[in-house]
């Protein structure tokens, strides 16, 4: 339990940083990772507390991982899909529908905007920002 608790706070930490650094690199596997940590833990969380005979800590995993998917990237259907394509587990329709709208419902009241927004953005103010500091190729030569 307390490993997993370790493994979320440091996968958490590494991909602030990554992503705060600007640094390419893909942000789709750290997500699912992340959202998958977070499920089991509070699928063994669950279990310990409250168990529920055929309830598995890995469906809270899986649940887990199409929950985050589909709030940082507000695209609930893609994560519902993406999940039962990527597992090949049709049993967890339900319980997957339920935590992915209700994961994006949050993140919409919570406010912020789309992962692939904001990283669509930074790289047009970064590029914009790049092409003030060149010199205006057409005048100067002309």
């Amino acid at each position: 339990m307390t490993i997993l608790a370790l493994l979320f706070f440091g996968r958490v930490i590494t991909t602030l940083i990554c992503f705060g650094s600007g640094a390419p690199g893909g942000i789709f596997a750290p997500m699912l990772a992340l959202g998958t940590l977070f499920g089991y833990t509070f699928g063994v969380i669950s279990q310990q507390y409250f168990p529920i005979p055929g309830v598995e800590p890995g469906m809270f995993a899986i649940a887990g991982m199409g929950a985050l998917f589909a709030a940082t990237v507000r695209a609930p259907i893609t994560g519902i899909l993406l999940v039962i394509e990527m597992t090949d587990n049709y049993d967890l329709i339900l319980p997957l529908i339920i935590t992915c709208l209700g994961a994006v419902m949050m993140a919409q009241v919570l406010g912020g905007k789309p992962i692939y927004s904001q990283l669509l953005h930074r790289t047009l103010k970064n590029s914009k920002l790049q092409q003030k500091d060149l010199p205006e190729d057409n005048k100067a030569t002309e």
